[in-house]
């Protein structure tokens, strides 16, 4: 299929349509198995916490997450008691952080405790509201991944 051509796209646009395609990216073999790898060794960080994805690509990789960790993680869905969980938020891309902060708040609402946050590639970070702390796994993976390109390329 013939990719669609932007007559001089903004800023805005652009960085949208590459969040995009980065999500799209990052639910195909074999990308879905290292971000669901990553995103469990994350959670286990976090004992006992709840993995809630956020968006999309987020629930296909938690549930490769899921099957991976064997049942060692657990996912939430939006009507999973939450009450005095550590939650762990999980977004694929963004533009913004609005969707891991609105998310923050609602579960706040219905009481979970600490709620902390990751992604792949979420702009904004800095600016982030009502919640503990956020991993980037992209930069995580970023020193794993040249150490491997090195030694393939030199093998």
């Amino acid at each position: 299929m013939k990719a669609a051509v932007l007559q001089k796209p903004g800023p805005l646009l652009t960085r949208l349509v590459a969040a995009q395609r980065l999500e799209e990216d990052a639910v195909r073999y074999p990308q879905i198995e290292t971000w669901a790898d990553a995103l469990v060794t994350c959670a286990n960080e976090l004992p006992r916490s709840l993995i809630w994805p956020v968006g999309t690509p987020a629930e296909r990789i938690a549930g490769v997450a899921t099957a991976r960790a064997r049942g060692r993680i657990d996912v939430g869905l939006w009507n999973a008691p939450v009450e005095g969980r550590t939650i762990l938020l999980f977004a694929v891309a963004g533009v913004t952080a609005l969707s891991l902060t609105l998310t923050a708040e609602q579960l706040r609402r219905r009481g979970a405790g600490d709620v902390h946050a990751c992604g792949i590639a979420i702009t904004g970070v800095a600016a982030l509201e009502g919640i503990d702390s956020f991993r980037s796994l992209a930069e995580e993976l970023a020193p794993l991944r040249e150490r491997s390109h090195r030694l393939v390329s030199h093998s």
